[in-house]
């Protein structure tokens, strides 16, 4: 979901066709293995991990690119905003204003301690800053937006991208398995919703956070994406303060102000209107129960977990080897420490905070 993307045109071109046909195919194997092979791991997750492995084994002809980059942008962003249908105003009710308030302070942690850690561990001042906007907002997303503001370099870009997509895809499996394999089950009192706020609230990406949550259940993606969507309409006041960082530290004003971009993701906006039109129909007494019947009868919500599966399989043909390995060292240590400590100070708010609040 980034810069790049925005230049695409919702309805794809004929040369993107091939492309969208074997992610497609993925997202089927990934709904056969789960229905006849192994059912705990969700669809999602398999059509995102089958992409990942075949474009790192197989190098496809450039004919799928393009079909490739539709399903992994475009088809993306349409479906997680029509993932909004699915989402009621309980949900947003259960994240209520100490949820808002711990998502900020995961960000904010998240920011300067990443700049903090890059800087001790010696990497540039952009990169830092770089790697902290991705920990804390929405991944490659947050990273597009801040690199022309401190005047990052490509490579330093291309490496902080690599860092939150790798960490991420790692918490993105791993949470779901300490929650469901481990005692941290018990410690989170087997709570869908204490997950999804975790969830949401300590991965890195968008596209990595739903999986994680379908993993566990639905109202565990849910709450796992309401608790996102705080962190990404967060963009704009930490691309500013990204901004002021980058001046403080090299002492001038370096940032080049007149490149600041404060505009949310339309994905975002439309996922949160969807979310509102969908909890009008489901409570409006003239509504509610035509609605109830059109979703059931056309199996909505499984529809939608389709479209995803097939947007995942695109997204999992960006994961590539080569990029992991220019991560070096430096970068892959600070990515990891900024990770981890994003993923345990989230889990204790939800805990000690967020669980007693809730009534969990």
């Amino acid at each position: 979901m980034g810069e790049k993307s925005q230049n695409l045109s919702w309805l794809p071109k004929k040369e993107a066709l091939p492309g969208i046909i074997v992610c497609a195919v993925i997202a089927a194997l990934a709904y056969l293995t789960n229905t006849f092979v192994y059912g705990k791991i969700s669809p999602l997750m398999y059509a995102f991990l089958y992409s990942i492995i075949l474009g790192n084994v197989i190098k496809l002809p450039k004919s799928f690119s393009a079909g490739i980059l539709w399903c992994s942008s475009s088809w993306l962003r349409f479906s997680i905003a029509m993932l909004g249908l699915t989402i009621s105003a309980l949900a947003w009710l259960q994240l209520g204003i100490v949820g808002v308030i711990q998502v900020l302070i995961v960000i904010a942690f998240a920011l300067f301690f990443g700049v903090w850690f890059g800087r001790k561990m010696g990497l540039s001042p952009e990169l830092s800053i770089l790697m902290g906007a991705g920990c804390s907002i929405c991944g490659a997303t947050a990273i597009a937006a801040v690199g022309p503001v401190i005047k990052a370099k490509d490579e330093e870009l291309g490496i902080a991208v690599a860092a939150v997509t790798v960490f991420g895809l790692i918490a993105m499996i791993l949470y779901p398995f300490l929650f469901q394999s481990t005692a941290l089950g018990d410690f989170l009192h087997k709570s869908q919703i204490a997950f999804g706020m975790w969830a949401g609230t300590g991965i890195h990406e968008t596209a990595q956070v739903i999986p994680a949550g379908a993993q566990v259940g639905e109202k565990a993606a849910a709450m796992a994406l309401v608790a996102k969507s705080v962190r990404i309409f967060s963009i704009g006041p930490v691309v500013l303060l990204c901004a002021y960082i980058f001046n403080r530290i090299k002492g001038s004003n370096a940032a080049g102000t007149k490149q600041v971009r404060l505009g949310i993701p339309s994905f975002a906006i439309f996922f949160v209107l969807f979310s509102l039109i969908n909890s009008l129909l489901l409570y409006l007494p003239s509504t509610k129960t035509a609605w109830k019947d059109f979703y059931t009868a056309v199996h909505y919500a499984d529809v939608i977990k389709v479209f995803l599966a097939v947007a995942f399989a695109g997204v999992g043909f960006k994961v590539h080897y080569s990029s992991i390995q220019k991560l070096g060292v430096k970068s892959f240590v600070v990515g990891m420490i900024v990770s981890v400590a994003v993923g345990v100070l989230a889990l204790l708010l939800v805990k000690f905070i967020y669980m007693p609040y809730s009534g969990i």
